[in-house]
């Protein structure tokens, strides 16, 4: 892996979770931790647990909104964290929001998503559904990949609101957008599967990366391994 290639490096022996003031007994809460290394580079990668276990947390710690318990993780490449509840101003559309955000080739960029991925771009925000509000914050967090250099995007949850055909468009959008990119998507385990060339797990406290036979993970084993 080269130096300009984009990867995130979780070191053995890292930690997450979080402390609490409030928490006068166990004012820290430890979630989970690597006990080998894991290296994610460009292409698309999975993170798994149940609730509660931490995947939002690992998303933080990764992006630096919040400290590890304990070690370093190393990204390369621009780094965003795209949240399922990522609002914009309600009283604006989506064309004017990409307005404000992007120019040339990027607006140009995120226009085409929208119209592929059916988004009324010409509605206001406050009234457009979760799922649409949701398309909203991909298309910002994709077309700012676009032509940019490399690239780490932490997703939340991204399709919790979008039904299948948006999501099968998102997946394609994504497949042609793979270098220079890598993608940590945090899905929930009982929906249906992505491809991916790995997945990361929180299980039994532990953080844990799944290697992928053929873009596919046998989806019934996880799922009940997570349990």
């Amino acid at each position: 892996m080269s130096k300009n290639d984009p990867s995130i490096y979780i070191p053995e022996g890292l930690s997450i979770g979080y402390s609490s003031r409030f928490r006068r007994k166990n004012p820290v809460a430890l979630l989970a931790t690597a006990e080998s290394p894991i290296e994610l580079g460009d292409g698309r990668h999975l993170l798994l647990a149940r609730n509660g276990r931490g995947k939002t947390t690992l998303l933080k710690t990764i992006a630096g909104i919040i400290p590890s318990l304990k070690g370093a993780i190393r990204c390369e490449g621009t780094v965003q964290f795209v949240d399922e509840d990522l609002r914009f101003d309600s009283e604006l559309k989506p064309r004017q929001i990409f307005s404000a955000l992007f120019k040339n080739g990027q607006r140009q960029f995120a226009m085409e998503m929208a119209e592929r991925i059916e988004l009324d771009a010409d509605k206001a925000y406050g009234k457009l559904s979760k799922g649409n509000r949701q398309k909203v914050g991909l298309i910002v967090a994709e077309a700012r990949t676009f032509h940019n250099g490399p690239q780490v995007l932490l997703l939340d949850e991204p399709f919790s609101g979008l039904d299948f055909s948006a999501r099968d468009k998102v997946d394609q959008i994504w497949s042609e957008n793979e270098e220079g990119i890598v993608r940590l998507v945090c899905v929930h385990p009982d929906e249906p599967t992505l491809k991916a060339d790995s997945a990361v797990t929180i299980r039994e406290g532990r953080l844990e990366k799944l290697e992928v036979v053929n873009g596919t993970l046998d989806w019934m084993e996880t799922r009940l391994s997570l349990n």
